[in-house]
Order: C-alpha cells, then structure tokens, then sequence
C-alpha cells in the first residue's frame, strides 16, 4: 500500500504521462495513413512558411542561376519556348543565359515551367518555388515509407522540414532545388515499393521521377537512373522472376514514359539550340566556358570575351578546376562535410551516427549505402558542389540517418532504454534548432536567422542579399520615371563577380527597364539609337549606395 507523498508522486507522473501517450498515439495514427501524413506534411511546410511572411517575404532573386531561371519562367509564361536573339544582343550578355542562336536560359525547362505557373496564375513565379519545396517534402515522406515503418518515415519527413523545407534556401529562392529532389524522392520511393512490396505498378513512378529529374538536372538522372535500374535488375533477378513479367509489368510502361521525355527534351534543344542532341548547357558551355563542371575534361580554348566580368567568372573556374585536379581527396571531403553541414544539425556529431559500423544485415540498408557510394561517386569529378547538386540523393542521406536512429533506438544501458532517449534528443534539438530560427527571425528580420544553416551563409548569401536589395530599389526608382528606361551598367576594376546587374525579361524590346552593358562610345552608339525613344541612365553598381546618373547621350550620339 502507498503513502500519501507516493500517491500523489504517481498522480504527477500520471498527468504528465497522459497527455504525452496520447501525443504518441496520435502520432503512430498518423503515421500508419501514409498518404494523410504524407498529406499533412506538405500542408505543415506550406503553412509554416506563410505562417512567416510578415517576417520573411516573398524572397528576391540575388545570384545569377535565380535570374537564368525567372527568364525561362518569363519566356514560358508568355507562350514560348525561347526568344529571338536580339540585334543588339552583345550588350545584354549575362552569366547562365544563351544569346546565340536563341536568347534562353541555359538550364533545363522544368524549375521555369514551375517558376512561370507562379508567374501566369498568382501573378509572383516565387508562388511554383514555394508548392514545389512543399511537394518536395510530402514526396520525401512518401519515399521514406518505402524504406522504413511508418513512424520512421514520419520522423524523417518531420526533420527534413524543420531542417530543409522551411527556412533554407531551398524554399526561400528561386533555383531549381525542389524540383530534382521530387524527382529523386519519386524514383527512389518507386523502387522501394518494387523491389519490397511487389507493387510492380510503380514503374510509371519511377520513370516519371527520372523524367522530372532529366528536365531539370540531366546528369543527375542520368546517374540515378543506371543505378536503380542495376539494383532493379539485381534483386529481381536474384528473386528469379520472370524476365516476361520484368518486360511487361515494368520495363515497357517505364519505357514510354521515357520516350515521351526524351522526345520533349530533344524538341526542346532543337529549338533553343537548333539541334536535337545539344542540350542549352552544352551550346553555353562552347560558347563561354573554359572549365566545365568536371574535373576529367581537359580546359577549352580560343574563347573570347567581349565583356571583363564574364571573363574574370571564367578565370575563378578555372581555379576550381585546378584545385579539383590537384587535390581530388582534399576536394570530396570538402563537398562531403558542405551536404552533412547543409542537411543536419549538429554535422560533426552526426557523422559517427551516418558512419557507425553497423552490420547491414537488411536489403534496405545495403541498398541504402550502395546509393550513398554512387552519390559519392557522382559528385567527385565535380569541381565544386552546392546542396541543391544532390537533391535528388536527399532522401538517402535521410535513410541512412533513420536507419541508423533504428538501430540506435535499440541500444540499452543496463534495462535503460538510453538509444532511445538519444534518438529523441536529437529530435528535440532540430525542432528547437528550427525555433531558435523562427524567433530569431521574428525578433531581427532576414539577415540573420532566415539564412542560418543556408549555405550561402559562406560569404555568397550577406553579398547578394544586399544586391538583390538594391536592384529592387532601383528598379522601384526607375519605374516612377515617366516613359521607358534604358540602364548602361558601368563596372569598376574591383567589381564583385556575385552582384551582377544585366538581367532582362524575356521580350527586351517591350520591357519598361531594359538593362545593358556600357561597352564604350562605338557600341554604345548603335545601341542608343536603337532605343532613341528612352531616357538613358549611367548605373555604377560598386559605389555604395549604386550610383544612377543621367547618360550624357549627347556624347555619344551627335
């Protein structure tokens, strides 16, 4: 029989308890409906981040990949699937954006089909990059419940979103982040469902997830792609089922998706390069660039350059490739410790949890690590990474985490459950993490909490932001002057290569601000009488604030 002091010491424990067994029922109800927690996902991330507008608003584009994209967003808003080049299209060359033989962007068309669906319905592109980081997380949900038990998966899908899908830049810009991520998180979800469950009807998914990934980041589908079908092939093979039954239940559905998107990628490419078989990226590369992405392709000569700023973004590639030959171990453990920075708190710490020597005794676990392998391997010819060249590869990093969570989990000290209180720490501290942000950026505003574990957060991201502020005020000036305006852009010799101001939409000619480079008295002459009818202005961008002043037309044009 108890004392009264034991009594009511059982009492508290009991009305602390309730509420928290009912917290976790509620959560394992949740998580066993795997398309309402999938579902509920997605509307969390959405919510969370409206929640925030008056404290974080609708993002301005600040480096040059963003303005690439909103061209491509422009152009397919208004019907098109590329622009004429302009007569004067040597004054408007920029980073990222082919002039010749179309004037496009060079990136693949599906993060602007996303951007100008933003655009053409709400009137703001940023609308397609906000559902997009949403889907994302619902769609990294749904393949983590091909791995994992439900409450797992939910668990992961919860941190992603705390971590990645709320405050970084993956939501919060205009690159094609989510978009690759969706298709990875669908390929892989499909595989699982496959390989484990029979469910041979995913098929479809997965080629619909290279096909998103292939629109968006070809190199990426391209690695993605070989690798699940080798494990497809492996473990049915290894399962002896029928090679009739693979070829009809997967391969030929799988194949017409495929089909159809390499007829669309090819029809795309011929008409923004005039050939089928070259992609954008590959007729900018040969324009432009002396270094590719790639550390195992010698450099390219007898460019030339008509402008000093593209020039010297070439020279610094240059050096990326350099380093990348010189020292290729230095290099990958660098771009390793960029994801493991990027996607979980406490990166050092994490690291014996991702790497801890467990025996892999389950096919999910060594499919797991196999993906991981074949993500290193993608990336280590590259001269250098950001977070969004792996997102396809997101869910696997969080595989491997909640696959070793699970093994943890089971880990006791004496009767103690101590695995699972660790498992739970961490949770704790990436909600936390979150909400430290969250009030951070409530009490200070975007410089500060908004871009905290955003790895722009390296020097890149405080420069911008303060570009992206000034371009906006600019163009706010601009637009309060009457009639059309044409802006030369002056650079100063110790111009920062990040905070690059000639962006134009896609039909120039009709734009109210039109943008362009001031290439001295000759050019600038044709270019003044072709837009005789505007009022010309002189920006010198590394003054600070900018200096906008009047151009002295009459010097240039008698």
């Amino acid at each position: 029989m108890t004392t009264g002091a034991e009594g009511t010491s059982v009492v508290a424990r009991t009305r602390v308890l309730h509420p928290l067994a009912r917290l976790l029922h509620g959560y394992q109800w949740l998580a066993q409906r795997e398309l309402l927690a999938c579902a509920v996902v997605l509307v969390l991330t959405l919510g969370l981040r409206a929640a925030l507008l008056p404290w974080l608003p609708i993002p301005l584009p600040r480096v040059t990949d963003e303005f690439s994209h909103l061209l491509a967003a422009d152009t397919y808003a208004h019907g098109r699937l590329t622009n004429p080049t302009h007569p004067l299209w040597q004054h408007f060359e920029t980073f990222h954006v082919l002039m010749q033989p179309t004037y496009q962007s060079k990136y693949q068309p599906l993060q602007g089909l996303v951007l100008a669906f933003g655009q053409k319905f709400f009137g703001e592109p940023w609308i397609g990059q906000y559902l997009s980081a949403g889907l994302l997380c619902a769609a990294l949900c749904w393949m983590l419940q091909g791995w994992v038990s439900p409450g797992w998966a939910l668990l992961g899908a919860l941190l992603f979103v705390c971590r990645v899908g709320v405050l970084s830049y993956w939501m919060n810009s205009y690159m094609g982040t989510a978009v690759p991520g969706i298709g990875g998180a669908l390929a892989l979800g499909a595989m699982a469902r496959i390989l484990w469950r029979g469910q041979f009807g995913h098929s479809i998914t997965w080629a619909l997830g290279l096909a998103i990934l292939a629109l968006s980041r070809p190199y990426d589908a391209a690695v993605l792609g070989c690798a699940t079908t080798a494990m497809l092939l492996w473990f049915l093979l290894k399962s002896h089922a029928p090679l009739k039954a693979i070829g009809v239940k997967l391969a030929a559905p799988a194949l017409v998706i495929l089909t159809t998107c390499l007829a669309g990628v090819a029809y795309n490419d011929y008409r923004v390069t005039g050939s089928a078989r070259t992609l954008p990226y590959k007729a900018y590369d040969r324009q432009y660039i002396r270094a590719t992405m790639f550390t195992f392709t010698p450099l390219s000569t007898g460019i030339s350059y008509r402008h000093a700023a593209i020039r010297q973004s070439t020279d610094l590639e240059v050096e990326l490739w350099s380093n990348g030959r010189a020292h290729p171990i230095a290099s990958l453990f660098g771009k390793l410790f960029d994801y493991d920075y990027f996607f979980f708190l406490l990166p050092i710490w994490v690291i014996p949890i991702l790497l801890c020597p467990y025996d892999l005794h389950s096919p999910q676990e060594r499919a797991t690590v196999f993906l991981l392998l074949v993500f290193v391997a993608m990336i280590a010819p590259l001269i250098m990474v950001l977070p969004h060249y792996g997102a396809a590869f997101a869910g696997v990093f969080y595989m491997r985490l909640i696959h070793s969570f699970t093994r943890l989990a089971s880990w006791r000290v004496g009767r103690k459950p101590v695995g699972r209180a660790l498992v739970a720490l961490f949770a704790v501290l990436t909600l936390g993490a979150f909400c430290d942000s969250t009030f951070g950026l409530i009490r200070n505003g975007t410089s500060s909490a908004a871009l905290k574990h955003d790895i722009y957060n390296h020097g890149v991201a405080i420069r911008t932001l303060g570009m992206g502020v000034a371009r906006r005020s600019m163009t706010q000036i601009l637009e309060q002057q009457p009639g059309r305006q044409l802006v030369l852009v002056r650079y100063g010799a110790q111009h920062d290569l990040q905070s690059e101001w000639v962006y134009n939409r896609a039909d120039i000619d009709a734009s109210q601000i039109v943008w362009a480079r001031e290439m001295g008295p000759e050019r600038d002459r044709s270019l003044l009488e072709y837009f005789h009818d505007r009022r010309v202005w002189l920006l010198e961008p590394d003054y600070s604030p900018p200096k906008l002043s009047p151009y002295p037309r009459e010097a240039v044009v008698p």
